[in-house]
Order: structure tokens, then sequence, then C-alpha cells
């Protein structure tokens, strides 16, 4: 017997409800279980911050106390070593030096830099000797362990007290000082920005590319040294005299009176700058030697005889010493007067380096480089 039109009808909005009653009730327990989780979860920013990453459908990272950086460039500099490198940078502002950029920095990030008169240099203490300022305890065990629990890792200080070469022996706190030996061995420096230029190089896929420099003066940096950021310094950077405070031992006038050249030396350097000895800091069709001269005066100036660290290198006889600019050694003694210590600088000479020095070092380096030019030349 057949089934009436409106019977068929009911049957069909009966079964279109109960779909749709198992929907709602499925919908309704999968929201439940939502909430539930996102209660069980750490709150680990504000309201009105997650709310803001919610509408934006931003991805919030958590913080695991570790910060990555990453190198935009390198330095070179007339300073090969740590012996003879300004301890302030703008102490001796005659010094010039080159931050190159990496090729994958785009040069377009220094555009309008040069309408600034200085930049803030964040770089890395890269020849730090291994273990000081933090203890081998900084292990893969203690990272992994800190970022399971998504707690800042702990640092084991093993010098959270330096001498400072300048204190006469004093311990301070590592945080009171500028010494490279931290639990970071990061620096920041200030220097003059003489100009922003770009320089045509070869890239990876034998194509021409141009990359960024940065010419600087007045920066304490050794040569090598690897760069993270650039900053321009600001008005607002600066500190009024009457606001600033330090310690006694910082503002000793611990200067050499003055800096003499005998003539021998300052043939000597004429010569070496004009061979091209000096090069790219100071050229040899440069119409004068002054900045050459002025720069290797404000180093010495500063007394760069200290012992600390290898600051200051003392010749065999005992009374004179030693410190590298560009390709060549400085050779210099100090003596008593009536109005403090003064300074003559006795020898300019080409540096051979050494070829028995650790390798990776500057004197090592310097030695491979001349062998490789005297085997160019033969």
């Amino acid at each position: 017997m057949p089934v009436a039109p409106s019977s068929s009808i009911s049957v069909v909005l009966a079964f279109a409800t109960s779909i749709t009653y198992i929907l709602f009730l499925k919908n309704k327990s999968l929201q439940r279980k939502i909430k539930s989780s996102r209660k069980k979860q750490p709150r680990t920013t504000s309201k009105k911050i997650s709310r803001r990453a919610k509408n934006d459908n931003l991805k919030l990272d958590v913080d695991d106390g570790d910060f990555q950086m990453k190198e935009i460039g390198r330095i070179s500099a007339p300073f090969g070593m740590r012996a003879g490198t300004p301890r302030q940078g703008l102490l001796a502002q005659h010094t010039r030096s080159i931050l190159t950029l990496h090729l994958d920095i785009p040069k377009e990030t220094v555009e309008d830099l040069d309408q600034y008169s200085h930049v803030w240099i964040i770089f890395k203490f890269h020849l730090n000797p291994i273990g000081k300022g933090k203890s081998d305890s900084d292990s893969n065990t203690n990272l992994g362990k800190a970022k399971q629990k998504n707690i800042p890792r702990r640092i084991d200080f093993t010098s959270s007290k330096v001498k400072p070469p300048r204190a006469g022996g004093k311990k301070v706190g590592v945080f009171a000082t500028r010494s490279p030996h931290r639990p970071n061995n990061v620096g920041l420096s200030l220097a003059k920005l003489e100009s922003v230029e770009s320089v045509e190089t070869i890239g990876e896929n034998g194509k021409k590319r141009k990359k960024a420099i940065l010419k600087l003066l007045g920066l304490d940096l050794v040569d090598e040294t690897p760069v993270y950021d650039i900053k321009p310094y600001l008005p607002s950077d600066v500190v009024t005299l009457t606001d600033i405070r330090s310690p006694s031992w910082v503002n000793a006038k611990d200067e050499l009176a003055s800096v003499q050249w005998t003539d021998e030396a300052k043939e000597s350097l004429i010569v070496h700058r004009r061979n091209g000895m000096l090069e790219p800091f100071y050229g040899r069709n440069e119409s004068n030697d002054d900045d050459a001269f002025q720069a290797i005066s404000e180093v010495i100036a500063q007394d760069p005889r200290a012992q600390h660290e290898g600051r200051g290198i003392a010749t065999r006889d005992g009374d004179s010493y030693e410190i590298s600019f560009c390709s060549l050694r400085i050779v210099f003694t100090v003596e008593e007067v009536s109005n403090g210590f003064i300074a003559k600088i006795r020898r300019a000479f080409n540096d051979e380096g050494d070829a028995a020095a650790l390798p990776g070092s500057y004197q090592y380096n310097l030695a491979l480089k001349n062998e490789a030019g005297a085997i160019d030349m033969a």
C-alpha cells in the first residue's frame, strides 16, 4: 500500500531534526574540550597582549632565556692584536676602521645613516681566552633542562670580579667594568661615522654585487671583530658632565705626558705608508702623513704597556715595548721626566708575523700572508 505524501514529509523532517541535534551536541562537546585545554595552558602574557595577538593573528614567541644573534659584518682595523688597541676608541680619534657588511645584508639597510655623525657598534669579544667570564658548565645539559622547563638557564660565573688594568690591582664587579670577560662576550663601542659607501664584489653565484661599508674614526676594536648591529647616536644619548658619576680609578689621569718620534721612526713610517703598508686605512697617495702619525701617537699616549692579559709586549731588553699597527711593528720606550712620563717611538718596521704562533691568531695569519706574498713575487 503506497505511503501518503504527508507521511513521507514527516519522516524526512524527523530524520533531519535528529541529525541536527546530534551535530549540535558534538559541537558543544568540542567547545568544552577547547575551553578546558585553554585553562590548563600557562598564561605567559597579559590579557591585553593576548587579545591583541588573537585579533591580529600573531604568534607569540616564548622566551627560553637565550637569544641568538647573527653576525652582520666584520671590522677591518689597524690593530691586529689586543696589545696596543685603544682602551676607548674616542681617545684615539685619528685611528681608522672599516665595517664591511656581509653580502646577505642589503645595502639599503644603511640608507640615510650618513645623516648621523656617530654610531654605536654592537660586537663580539672574539679574542677572549676560552673559559674566561663563564665556566664550562654552560653545557648542553643545562641548556636542555632550561628549555624543557621554559625558564632562563643559569650562568655559572668563574670571574664575578675582575681587576681592571687601571684600577691598581683592585677587584671590582664585572658589571662595574667594561672588561671583555663577561657572561656574554658582547661589547658596545661608539665611533665617528666618516662615510657610508658601497663596493662591488663577486657573489657566490659569480655575479657582481654591491655590499655596504662604513668608514669609521676612533673605534677601539681589533681586526676581524664580528659585528651584530649598528645603531645611530642621538642627541638624547648625551649626558651632561654634571650628571656623570664614575669611580676615581676611571677618572685617573694616567696618560703619558707626551709622545715623541725619533727621526728614524718618522722616516720609516713615511716610507711604509707610501709603499702601501698602511692601506686601506691610510692611503699611499694621501697628501700628508699627519693622520697616521697622530693615530699612533694617540694610541701610545694611553700607555699600552700594561702586561695584564697581554695588552703590552715587553722586548728582551726590558725597557722597550711593541705594538702592532696595520702591518707594522711600532717600538717605543717610556722615560720619566719632571712632569711625568714621556714615550719615545724608536722604530717602525714590517711585521713578518710568526708561523709558530697559535693557528688562527693574528701573528700566525700574518706569517701566512707574508709567505703567500713572497711566493707570488718569486
